[in-house]
């Protein structure tokens, strides 16, 4: 046992997505392949050229906290403080937070934080004056105010951090989970990110940068990473969290993981701030590194959940990068369901990868007809779900704008 190579188990799994709330609701639709694409209803879209995304549309910020938090709260903070519940409930954790708080540690990222937020503010600037402003605008806009709302609301006691790192923030956030956990900073850390952006000013901005697919006609067909086809991601909304905890904490309470979570590796291509390195050395390099730090070889991961958002510039090198990592890896791009929720993103792929170790099947990625020239030709599970007896092993990987590059090795438990 002293030699054991240090882990951090996952117990608990809570989700906000497009395709539903609760780890249950989220296996049950991406087994049945269905889609969360559809218009934006979060604000009128009618002059912008996307009018498309994927939306938390069954979310109700009022079945987790009374009306006055959720009103204090930002969207993202609303949906982050939602996902710890469930993931403490799915977990069994309540009594060890009740009990010792100052031993649950917790890793709460954001990408953008309360942007909804912000320009709810900016517009009673414009509209009211600046005395109107809300009392509260200050700590539903800040990065950080998910993580105060589930520490406070909760009880949470030790080591606190909130992350962004853009699209990679939420892969980034798992490993600094691990490395309280390694570390023996924390018994228990809630880990994970949370994201709701669609406002005018981000769905604008990335019109502008010319990222998102245009088919407005089609939002389900939208997001079509590797495919010949693909023209830009389709942007959503999510919240992931998880319980993490040390083998000591397990032993103790008897906990059934779902997976264990052995390596980390983080890059940066220091290439372009929008573009990833066209020749995908960065993100080769974090796969590599997450690889090597569980102590396992690349022939050994049965899965990847890659970035996979459908765009030209990131589908190609990601796809080469895979295919130096392991030729003949089994790889689904849920981003083709779920849509890209920017810096949460990561976390929710890390919750599909647990789920998929834990169940040895493999969730299909929609819109894959033909692969696309310069795309590597790996297995992809398209459409309907795949039994994997003997899948022991996972990868999630992530690019963010920037150049920041994140992946996290799971293996069974």
């Amino acid at each position: 046992m002293a030699n054991r190579r240090p882990e951090a188990y996952i117990t608990g799994i809570g989700v906000v997505t497009p395709i539903g709330v609760g780890r249950k609701r989220l296996w049950s639709s991406l087994l049945a392949n269905e889609s969360g694409a559809g218009p934006i209803t979060l604000f009128d879209p009618e002059a912008f050229e996307v009018r498309i995304a994927a939306e938390c549309t069954d979310f109700d910020p009022e079945s987790f906290m009374d009306r006055k938090v959720a009103a204090r709260t930002d969207r993202f903070g609303q949906m982050g403080l939602a996902s710890a519940k469930l993931a403490l409930e799915d977990a069994g954790a309540w009594d060890v937070l009740n009990h010792n708080p100052e031993r649950v540690g917790l890793i709460l990222g954001s990408g953008i934080g309360g942007v909804t937020s912000m320009e709810t503010t900016q517009a009673t600037i414009d509209t009211k004056g600046p005395s109107r402003v809300n009392p509260f605008s200050v700590t539903k806009i800040m990065p950080n105010s998910a993580a105060a709302h589930v520490a406070i609301q909760l009880g949470v006691q030790g080591p606190s951090i909130t992350g962004a790192l853009a699209c990679t923030c939420g892969t980034d956030m798992m490993g600094l989970g691990y490395d309280l956990i390694r570390r023996g900073d924390a018994d228990i850390v809630l880990c994970g990110a949370s994201e709701a952006s669609l406002t005018p000013v981000i769905v604008a901005g990335f019109i502008a940068m010319r990222a998102m697919s245009r088919r407005n006609d089609d939002p389900e067909g939208a997001c079509r990473p590797y495919d010949f086809d693909h023209s830009g991601f389709l942007i959503g909304e999510a919240s992931a969290v998880m319980v993490l905890e040390s083998a000591e904490s397990v032993g103790r309470r008897g906990s059934e993981p779902y997976a264990k979570i052995t390596g980390i590796g983080r890059t940066t291509d220091a290439y372009n701030l929008t573009d990833p390195d066209p020749k995908g050395f960065g993100i080769m390099r974090a796969m590599q590194l997450a690889v090597a730090d569980a102590g396992l070889r690349g022939e050994q991961i049965g899965y990847i959940n890659p970035h996979g958002t459908g765009t030209v510039a990131g589908d190609g090198p990601e796809s080469q990068a895979m295919a130096e990592i392991n030729p003949n890896v089994r790889v689904s791009a849920t981003k083709s369901t779920l849509g890209h929720s920017l810096g949460a993103t990561g976390a929710v792929e890390t919750a599909i990868c647990a789920l998929a170790v834990k169940e040895r099947t493999i969730p299909p990625m929609r819109n894959l007809t033909k692969v696309a020239e310069g795309c590597a030709d790996l297995d992809y599970v398209v459409d309907e779900p795949r039994e994997a007896p003997d899948l022991e092993a996972a990868l999630c990987a992530n690019l963010g704008v920037g150049g920041h590059n994140a992946a996290v090795v799971l293996e069974r438990a």
